[in-house]
């Protein structure tokens, strides 16, 4: 089957195509085959609007080499029977290790403590530490990354919770994490991890009534995908002193421009690098070719995305 791939990919992706000898199967968009493209493998810089899928009337599969898929118009795959996959395997070990290095390093005070030293002074006036036993954790989203999130967290002495509309009952007893609605958890927590995708339910999923909803102040932590947060409510957040700290990996439009509150001791920033590993790196390959070869040769589909979100 025809294979476009849209966005750079690693060297060892062709390498290890070329080895299993499939190299035939894979076009780039200079090749201008639109019409008989039945595959296309994306990653986050490409957008698969209704008018780009368009262009390619006998497409049958496309593979997010990674977990999202919010730049692609489910909607429209849907109306087409198009089957989206994606590698959600790939990136769970590295995102969670990611989220646990900010909640970390926010509750140490690791960047307030360097801007102290920077600028010449000791310790100071700085408040005491919090230990992670004086956590109130409540995990949005408690999928592959979540539910490691909530299990460390836990197996560390917080207090953990979670939200997830999609889950069974069996599969909340597997992860062992309380179940709580969002509604009930953003009165309990000192401290959110958002794990979810970004659709209609989860845009600005922390909003200005959501702020206004909290009884205690909360770090904040969103390694998932930027619009999950409402600009607008983090920053009335910082500067109200509810939001006692801010980790973050993804940003609504990227890449993301500087802005003046970013340089904040009590924030930490990092460019969508949670999955930026070399054992990452390798799995998303292996993974993204796994799916690709059990759909052209097996006729399989493998980590079909959950459709239940747009219900």
């Amino acid at each position: 089957m025809k294979t476009l791939v849209l966005d750079p990919m690693p060297e060892e992706f062709w390498r290890v195509v070329n080895q299993q000898k499939v190299r035939d199967h894979f076009f780039s968009i200079e090749d201008e085959i639109s019409n008989n493209i039945e595959i296309i493998i994306i990653r986050t810089k490409t957008i698969l609007s209704k008018e780009i899928l368009k262009k390619y009337p006998n497409l049958k599969l496309i593979i997010r080499a990674g977990s999202g898929f919010d730049n692609i118009d489910i909607e429209e795959t849907l109306s087409r029977n198009i089957k989206v996959c994606t590698t959600p395997n790939s990136n769970a070990l590295s995102a969670f290790e990611h989220t646990i290095s900010f909640i970390l390093s926010l509750i140490k005070q690791h960047q307030i403590g360097k801007d102290l030293i920077v600028n010449g002074k000791w310790k100071g006036d700085i408040i005491p530490n919090w230990e992670i036993s004086d956590l109130r954790a409540l995990i949005v989203g408690v999928g592959r990354i979540g539910s490691q999130v909530g299990s460390f967290l836990q197996y560390m002495g917080a207090e953990v919770k979670g939200v997830d509309p999609y889950l069974s009952e069996e599969e909340w007893d597997q992860r062992k994490i309380t179940k709580i609605a969002y509604s009930e958890g953003i009165k309990w927590c000192n401290l959110i991890s958002y794990h979810c995708p970004l659709y209609s339910q989860t845009k600005h999923y922390f909003s200005n009534t959501v702020l206004d909803d909290l009884l205690y102040p909360v770090w904040l932590i969103n390694t998932a995908r930027g619009g999950i947060l409402e600009e607008n409510a983090v920053l009335r957040g910082l500067d109200s002193g509810r939001i006692l700290g801010l980790g973050i990996d993804v940003f609504e439009r990227e890449p993301v421009q500087y802005k003046n509150y970013f340089s904040r001791s009590n924030i930490i920033i990092t460019p969508h690098i949670g999955a930026n590993t070399l054992k990452a790196k390798k799995r998303l390959i292996s993974e993204t070719l796994f799916v690709w070869d059990h759909f052209v040769f097996k006729n399989k589909i493998i980590n079909q995305i959950d459709y239940r979100f747009l219900q």
